[in-house]
């Protein structure tokens, strides 16, 4: 395994060669249709517009990902786009899920934006839930990494990921703009055709989009589960649960485990293909904006629908008779299913556990934004951002005899927003103060109902500072946050404040050093407080029969009403070579974290079905991240651009322990050649095993990835517009990948040897 100091010192060698090796070197600009190495640099940075800064100034790490390179990474989920990026991975859940998962935070840890304002839905709660947030649109994706919580919510200490897209348009196009592409991938016959339209007239700019995306089974080279894993990890409970009883019970239980684990149902294995991972999806959007001298406000609406289906073996529970008859009264659903699953109606009185489960998503979102300069006084300009989201989505379960209900039906509406004020500068010092705030109804209501009907309510007080001298930059902020869930009789009340100071030290005009120190906090999430707790007494629920279980983590999860604010203490230092034939940047963090809040498996079961605690503990995350991005050959007909970047993480419990389900060290290389009207890369990602794991939990094997991208466009002349056509070719050497950062990955492995072809076209 790469352990991090050697990863820091590789990448640190290479990059000081390259330098060394390129000093000589003439620096050419890249052709003016196509993207430079060092583009992300120049970018301004939406995410941190305070002030205004490029991804090559700002005293945060940062990803930006636009224009051609965030095209050529476009996939179905957010976590699948951004998994290249540094310091990002993704934690799947079947192919309808991808979770991203920043510096081994993901959850609640991570805040996902959508124009700057959260996406309302329930990915939080369960590892089953998608984001409700479509990338096909996105204009610009940006990630912070590290502690953000100070720009965007109070949760967000892993980092933030900002979905951009244009919806609301902000300025008035010259001409209208058109965008058509449809894309087919022969792993799971899978088809996308998307359009967007951005045309204006006058004041007044309009935005019209909408896609439509299907795919059948995943293929994937050999079978779906790693029975070895799961037989492994079940004789790893059965050895923790005998270690409980003493000596005599022990050979009782074991004998009593293996009968059971004889007489077991054979897991429903397929080969070739995971079961029940077709999907389809769709959505559209319409926006318009008023724009004049000074400012601009606009609304836009959007609907997206969202079918997935959850791979067998990750989500599966006896449906007792009793339960079926509940489901019947609380929420019938009529749903068809064209691929064969099932047959339109529901399920009479099934005592026969569940075939497989599919997820019915419905997001409507309503945004307003809208900006305003002035020429004096002391506000300089103000932006505001208000969203309203119904979100809404069904688990409908299936039987043999094509039966079917609804387990579950979870919920989400409310509204988000934020101001905020940028103060004219005074000196060499700027600022910028803001106010956010959000009001969610979230509600369960079905057989896997573990989390109780809450109001989430949040106001958070924000404010920054810069001064800005010839050779370096200093940034203080401070937030305060109010949080308040409440369930009924069971509240939670609480508050929190985080600071942050952070400095720029400019070496020369290409390169600088930063440095920061965060102190950020966040309050615990409905799940981790109220799971299973009875809502009267507001402690767990006095009997175990009335256990709900968590089907999608396979746990009797219990929430912690008494656990306390969890505080993370983070210090970074990196260095940034922005301009030349050669940029990269190298950054190394450490993140104390007091009250880390983790499900603790200790073993202990009801009924054979393991019970998994909300706790806290002290716990530590460092790593080192770095990239480098070199213009190799730079002539009239060829261009030829390199880049390496690599990134390790380790995270472990102050007591002792790692934490579960952390990715495995990643290096990349990718070489790109490029002439006026074509383009062909070369990846190879090479991910370690991964051996350092938590409790109940197995080690996974590594796995190089190698994918190919190629496209060829055409200028259509007097037509006007492009015509782009486009190949991508990902794990071409077919290899079982299983991603040790999902909960799934002993059930569902990532896609086999898959062949993207698509045509775009742009005016």
């Amino acid at each position: 395994m790469i352990e991090i100091k050697q990863l820091y010192a590789a990448l640190r060698h290479a990059i000081v060669a390259t330098f060394i090796t390129s000093s000589g070197l003439a620096y050419a600009n890249p052709a003016e249709d196509h993207r430079d190495a060092h583009h992300q640099y120049m970018e301004e940075v939406v995410v941190t517009a305070p002030f205004k800064t490029t991804a090559a100034e700002t005293m945060q790490p940062i990803n930006v990902l636009a224009g051609e390179a965030l095209l050529e990474e476009i996939a179905d989920t957010l976590g699948e786009t951004l998994k290249g990026e540094m310091g990002i991975n993704i934690a799947s859940f079947g192919s309808g899920v991808g979770h991203p998962v920043v510096r081994g935070h993901t959850g609640n840890r991570i805040g996902i934006l959508q124009n700057g304002v959260g996406t309302t839905d329930v990915s939080n709660q369960s590892p089953d839930h998608a984001e409700g947030v479509e990338v096909s649109f996105a204009e610009r994706i940006e990630i912070i990494r590290g502690p953000a919580s100070l720009l965007y919510g109070s949760g967000a200490i892993g980092g933030v990921i900002n979905v951009i897209d244009g919806r609301i348009p902000e300025t008035v196009p010259s001409k209208p703009r058109v965008m058509l592409e449809h894309t087919y991938n022969d792993n799971t016959s899978g088809d996308r055709t998307l359009f967007r339209l951005d045309a204006g007239s006058g004041n007044f700019a309009f935005h019209l989009e909408g896609f439509q995306r299907s795919s059948d089974n995943v293929e994937i080279p050999g079978f779906a589960i790693d029975e070895a894993a799961v037989e492994a990890l079940e004789e790893l409970a059965h050895a923790h649960e005998d270690e409980d009883h003493g000596d005599e019970d022990e050979h009782h239980d074991d004998e009593e485990g293996h009968e059971e684990h004889d007489d077991e149902e054979p897991l429903p294995n397929t080969k070739g293909f995971i079961g029940n991972s077709d999907s389809e999806s769709d959505s559209g959007s319409i926006g318009m904006s008023f724009v004049g001298e000074r400012g601009f406000i606009g609304f836009s609406t959007s609907k997206l629908n969202n079918k997935y289906g959850l791979p067998p073996g990750s989500h599966t529970h006896a449906h007792g008779d009793e339960e079926e008859e509940h489901h019947d009264e609380e929420g019938e659903h009529d749903d068809e299913h064209d691929d064969g699953h099932a047959e339109e109606g529901h399920g009479d009185d099934h005592g026969e556990e569940v075939e497989f489960v599919r997820l019915d998503i419905e997001k409507t979102r309503h945004d307003l934004r809208a900006g305003m300069n002035f020429d004096e006084g002391l506000i300089e300009s103000v932006r505001g951002s208000l969203a309203y989201t119904d979100y809404e989505h069904d688990e409908i379960e299936y039987f043999e005899d094509g039966g079917q209900v609804v387990g579950t039906v979870y919920s989400n509406q409310g509204y988000e927003g934020r101001i905020t004020f940028n103060r004219r500068a005074t000196g060499s010092w700027s600022g910028v103060y803001g106010l956010q705030f959000s009001d969610n109804e979230f509600s369960a209501i079905g057989e896997e109902a573990f989390i109780p009907e809450s109001d989430i309510r949040n106001l958070g007080f924000f404010g920054f500072e810069q001064y800005e001298a010839e050779r370096f930059n200093v940034e203080l902020g401070f937030r305060y946050d109010a949080n308040k869930v409440e369930t009924g009789r069971c509240d939670s009340d609480e508050s929190e404040f985080s600071a942050s100071g952070s400095l720029l030290y400019k070496i020369n005009g290409e390169s600088n050093a930063f440095f920061g120190l965060t102190r950020a906090s966040r309050t615990p999430a409905v799940e981790e407080l109220f799971s299973n707790v009875n809502n009267s007494t507001c402690i767990r629920v006095d009997d175990d029969e009335d256990l709900v279980l968590h089907a999608a983590v396979n746990l009797l999860e219990i929430g912690n009403p008494d656990l306390d604010t969890e505080t993370s203490n983070n210090l970074e230092i990196g260095y940034r070579h922005h301009t030349g034939r050669v940029t990269g940047e190298i950054s190394a963090y450490m993140n104390q974290i007091d009250n880390y809040i983790f499900l603790d498996v200790t073993g202990e079961e009801f009924e054979e079905q393991l019970i998994g605690q909300h706790l806290a503990r002290d716990a530590e995350f460092r790593g080192v991240e770095a990239r480098m991005n070199v213009n190799v050959l730079e002539s009239e007909n060829l261009g030829i651009n390199w880049s390496l970047f690599g990134d390790s993480v380790k995270a472990e419990f102050d007591a002792g322990g790692d934490i579960p389900l952390i990715p495995a060290n990643k290096i990349g290389t990718k070489v790109e050649f490029y002439g006026a009207r074509w383009t062909l890369q070369v990846h190879l990602n090479k991910v370690s095993d991964q051996k350092d794991t938590g409790e109940f939990e197995y080690p996974t094997k590594g796995y190089d990835e190698v994918s190919l991208y190629g496209d060829y466009h055409w200028d259509l002349g007097s037509a006007g517009g492009e015509l782009k056509v486009f190949v991508k070719g990902s794990n071409l050497t077919d290899e079982e990948i299983r991603n040790h950062a999902s909960r799934l990955k002993n059930y569902a492995p990532e896609s086999g040897r898959s062949y993207l072809i698509g045509i775009r076209y742009r005016y």
